[in-house]
């Protein structure tokens, strides 16, 4: 690598290309150009903004800050390179005569147990980085997935309390050649929010269903699933694990589970804290993605108090992944929620519609459909979203089976398709 030389008493020794070239000088990694730019855009606002001209910035706040404004624009670089070419840039400065304060301003950290102090800092933040975005590297379809299912479970309130919905699902059912049965003695129709979760041919998980959405009602709808599951899987492998979940906030996506981060919430622990992530790595077996979710006023009628990962996407085979049109509603959510996909190496594929009247009460609900091998049944409400949304899904989907089936009822409740199912791979014993 070119080394340049350089004088920190000449003249433009504080600017961005000279800068640049003592970066160059002081690092043994490669810097592309785009990244420079980033870097030198962040430590600018820094020294600018946060800490005002002509002073010292603490050398730690100054990593956190680059990293921060580089998360912001959508960058992805380790955060022990960021950490490098700030002490290189300090060393620098800390030359160039009137650019900094006196000695006794200088916190720049030169003692071993602060600068151990930062090197676990820095360990910790790329652990989060790593849980957000667990692999740049390729998607290997290795996880249990819909397309390994072949039957499928409702609920046995969807008959008392929707008849009409039962009978038109059951006979689509029959229609489709899918294999179907029902559940008896649950308390809500929302059957995949309660049941385990397969995680493979023979092992299921089973976890604490007490959402925070039903805390005013009481047990009136909390299904006792570890006993129904017991009867259902008693020759199967079931895993029990200290976590509250619901099953609608784990979709698998190719070889990793994507839930919202709403899971750090109900389970009491701060959001993307780095050893809870590992410990629902470790729970699903799997690699996860965390989605953003937020619920402002659980009170107003269109917040989201769900958090399902189930209502923003669903995985269409290999590298695509089908997203509902958040965008319509939270535009900046849904560029995180594209760039933490993409950035594994997804393809998403938004469900936007261009119709004159957007159905807002309903158009959202479509990523919510179901699949039962190479058999999918999407929810359709009498509007003009209806073809776009099933060209999407076929578009998507090639070589599988897709029907339609008109859900305003269930829908109008906050849920569709794929809420009110069940579907795992059964095998005979």
């Amino acid at each position: 690598m070119e080394k340049y030389l350089l004088d920190p008493k000449a003249p433009g020794a504080f600017s961005s290309d000279v800068m640049h070239k003592v970066v160059l000088n002081g690092i043994d990694f490669e810097l592309p150009d785009d990244i420079w730019d980033a870097i030198d855009d962040a430590f600018g606002n820094y020294w600018n903004v946060e800490v005002g001209y002509g002073g010292w910035p603490d050398f730690n706040s100054a990593v956190r800050s680059i990293s921060n404004w580089l998360q912001k624009e959508h960058i992805i670089f380790p955060l022990d390179k960021i950490a490098t070419i700030v002490n290189v840039m300090f060393d620098w400065i800390e030359q160039i005569p009137g650019a900094t304060l006196d000695d006794s301003e200088v916190v720049v950290p030169h003692s071993y147990e602060e600068t151990e102090r930062l090197r676990q800092e820095i360990k910790k933040q790329e652990r989060i980085l790593k849980d957000l975005l667990p692999n740049l590297s390729g998607i290997p379809v290795d996880n249990f997935n819909d397309t390994m299912t072949n039957f499928v479970y409702i609920s046995d309130k969807l008959k008392e309390f929707y008849p009409r919905t039962y009978a038109r699902l059951t006979k689509l059912f029959n229609e489709m050649d899918i294999e179907w049965g029902e559940i008896e003695g649950t308390k809500d129709i929302w059957i995949r929010d309660y049941m385990p979760i397969q995680i493979s041919d023979d092992r299921f998980i089973v976890y604490n269903y007490n959402p925070d959405y039903l805390k005013d009602s009481g047990d009136d709808y909390l299904t006792d699933s570890r006993s129904i599951a017991d009867g259902i899987l008693n020759h199967s492998n079931k895993s029990q694990y200290d976590i509250t979940l619901d099953g609608g906030n784990v979709v698998t996506c190719a070889g990793h589970l994507v839930l919202t981060d709403k899971v750090f919430q109900e389970n009491g622990k701060e959001k993307y804290d780095p050893d809870y992530s590992d410990y629902i790595s470790h729970v699903l077996d799997s690699r996860v993605i965390f989605l953003p979710w937020h619920c402002d006023n659980s009170k107003d009628p269109n917040a989201d108090v769900y958090g399902h990962a189930d209502g923003l996407v669903h995985w269409a085979g290999d590298n695509r992944v089908l997203m509902s049109n958040h965008r319509d509603y939270y535009p900046e959510e849904a560029d995180e929620i594209r760039y933490r996909l993409e950035a594994i190496g997804f393809e998403v594929i938004e469900m936007l519609f261009d119709v004159p009247n957007p159905n807002r009460d309903y158009n959202w609900a479509y990523i919510n459909y179901l699949q039962v091998g190479s058999k999918i049944i999407v929810p359709t409400f009498g509007i003009p979203e209806d073809k776009q949304a099933l060209k999407y899904i076929r578009d998507a989907n090639p070589g599988c089976a897709v029907r339609g089936l008109r859900m305003r009822d269930i829908a109008k409740n906050g849920g569709a398709l794929h809420c009110i199912t069940w579907n795992i791979k059964k095998t005979q014993k």
